[in-house]
């Protein structure tokens, strides 16, 4: 078992046990976000991810007699659940084929058929490739894994679109009837059997005895949930895609990125709030700036801001301006810039004021 899930209203909350110390991790995700988070993953992050892991293996393998326990890698681990839960799962797995590798080998391949896609066990487990190598064994366990990862998140990614897109082949169906003709589907990771008990929200960390979880009822008004089993990415998967569907959560295609994203403040934003790959700026920024490019292209004043921007970007290289200046003047043009285009104001008005805020 991978850890348990509560779903309260938009949040979804996960817990996990660590370590053999049973150390557990509780952590809260807007309901939605985790599961698109997941799916725009690019390759090159989670390969990354997976090769931070398996070079601190190797030189955790080459200096200490022992097996490498759980314990070294929980402060990376703990980042990646906070960033996202389902990269969290597969790293953790990863660390833990590690370790099997050294104290249990002749286990790994009933561990990896458990927890694999079956067209990727069939893949790759008739000719495993574990040798005395550890950096070799590394290599071999993070490709297996990275590539069920990869395999269930483009699947995912599809599932998302047949759920959403009016272009869908199922484009007749309501969302919520979508998801249950993809769960029917074989091999749609979709179909599966939940253990499901019920908890505190409070006690969702089982820290508190009886009488604490008692007081917290009565006095903190702490919701009674359903409380999931999770055994494998699926379930989390199966979970929270019917979760976000039933409480009829948007899910958007980011105009920028063109990953999917669910809204976490106004409804009708078209741009997701992360970082995509190649880009310095969150993709909301970035459809900002384009908004206000695409409605002010035409506008002279712009225009003679953006002249004045590059001539004085030109002197801060040219070693002519300081950065504080060049920051301040910035700040003062765009100020002016934005309120004449308000007030509509003329253009040699502007010009007489950018003259004002010149830096000699």
């Amino acid at each position: 078992m991978l850890g348990w899930v509560l779903f309260n209203d938009k949040d979804l909350w996960l817990r996990f046990t660590m370590s053999a110390a049973s150390s557990v991790e509780k952590t809260p995700y807007a309901l939605g976000g985790a599961i698109t988070d997941f799916t725009a993953v690019s390759p090159q992050i989670s390969e990354k991810l997976f090769l931070i892991l398996r070079k601190k293996f190797v030189t955790d393998v080459s200096g200490r007699i022992d097996t490498p326990t759980m314990g070294a890698y929980v402060p990376f681990l703990r980042k990646a659940l906070e960033t996202n839960p389902y990269l969290f799962i597969y790293l953790k797995f990863y660390a833990e084929c590690l370790i099997l590798s050294c104290s249990n080998r002749d286990a790994l391949g009933d561990v990896l058929r458990n927890f694999l896609c079956e067209d990727v066990a069939n893949e790759f487990l008739p000719d495993m490739l574990l040798t005395n190598d550890a950096d070799q064994t590394a290599e071999w366990l993070g490709k297996v894994i990275g590539r069920d990862m990869e395999f269930r998140r483009s699947r995912t990614k599809a599932q998302i679109s047949d759920i959403i897109s009016p272009d869908s082949s199922l484009a007749k169906y309501t969302p919520a009837q979508r998801l249950y003709i993809l769960k029917c589907e074989n091999g749609s990771g979709l179909n599966r059997s939940f253990n499901m008990s019920i908890s505190s929200e409070y006690d969702f960390d089982r820290t508190a005895n009886l009488g604490t979880v008692k007081a917290s009822l009565i006095d903190n008004g702490s919701t009674v949930l359903a409380e999931y089993e999770i055994s494998s990415p699926d379930d989390l998967i199966a979970l929270e895609l019917f979760h976000t569907v039933k409480g009829e959560l948007p899910i958007k295609k980011c105009r920028c990125c063109n990953e999917y994203f669910v809204p976490t403040g106004r409804s009708d934003s078209e741009y997701c709030s992360r970082i995509s790959l190649g880009e310095n700026k969150r993709c909301a920024q970035i459809g900002a700036m384009r908004t206000f490019k695409g409605k002010y292209a035409e506008n002279p004043i712009y225009a003679e801001y953006n002249r004045a921007y590059k001539r004085n970007h030109s002197r801060l290289r040219n070693g002519k301006l300081y950065d504080e200046e060049f920051r301040d003047w910035s700040a003062a043009a765009r100020k002016a810039r934005d309120e004449f285009i308000a007030e509509n104001k003329t253009v040699e008005q502007f010009r007489l004021r950018l003259t004002e805020l010149e830096i000699e």
